[in-house]
């Protein structure tokens, strides 16, 4: 919530002055950072949730299927916003029709979308991994490092030229939610399961 005001800033407050095209020498950094918001990553998370659940000595059936389940409601939830609530949101590079002198995208090799803005898939996704990763970590500070990670991606989209900072926090609250309508869902199968088994 303390990056609530930062939402609430005007297009290009946080988007123009640092950049792509302002700073070229962290593209590639920026660029590799990004993909742990694609959606392929989900089976990197899968399988590390199933180690930490062998390593726990979890009940490994539920966590994996827990993990499903908020995967599923964040690619829904992203779908709905994106593709039937704002499907007309611009992207910087839409919203900015007049580009300064030298900023050209043809520069990089990287897709510059123009639409479907709201909200941020690549934080939604970081931010579902990173938030139901953090059940299994019980220090502060390695959560911390956690969250630090979601902003990381969730700002690698802002230096990319594909999103604006309302986008990502969109997108954080959105992972945040689906991990918590994920084991809302996912207590009610295994508990219901629990009451059966002991009936």
């Amino acid at each position: 919530m303390l990056l609530l005001p930062l939402a609430f800033a005007g297009r290009g407050t946080f988007e123009l002055p640092f950049n792509l095209f302002v700073a070229p020498e962290l593209f590639p950094f920026f660029n590799i950072i990004t993909f742990m918001g694609d959606g392929w990553f989900a089976l990197v998370i899968f399988g590390l949730v199933w180690i930490i659940a062998i390593q726990q000595k979890l009940f490994i059936k539920a966590e994996l299927i827990n993990f499903l389940i908020v995967s599923a409601l964040m690619g829904i939830g992203i779908y709905v916003f994106k593709q039937l609530i704002f499907p007309d949101v611009t992207r910087p590079i839409a919203h900015f029709t007049t580009l300064p002198q030298g900023w050209n995208p043809d520069n990089f090799s990287l897709s510059f979308h123009r639409f479907r803005s709201f909200p941020s898939g690549h934080t939604a996704s970081a931010a579902t991994y990173g938030f139901f990763l953090m059940r299994y970590v019980p220090h502060p500070y390695k959560r911390v490092l956690l969250y630090a990670a979601i902003l990381l991606v969730g700002y690698s989209r802002v230096f990319l030229f594909q999103h604006f900072v309302a986008d990502i926090f969109a997108g954080v609250l959105l992972g945040l939610l689906c991990v918590m309508g994920g084991d809302w869902i996912s207590n009610q199968i295994f508990h219901k399961n629990r009451l059966e088994i002991d009936g």
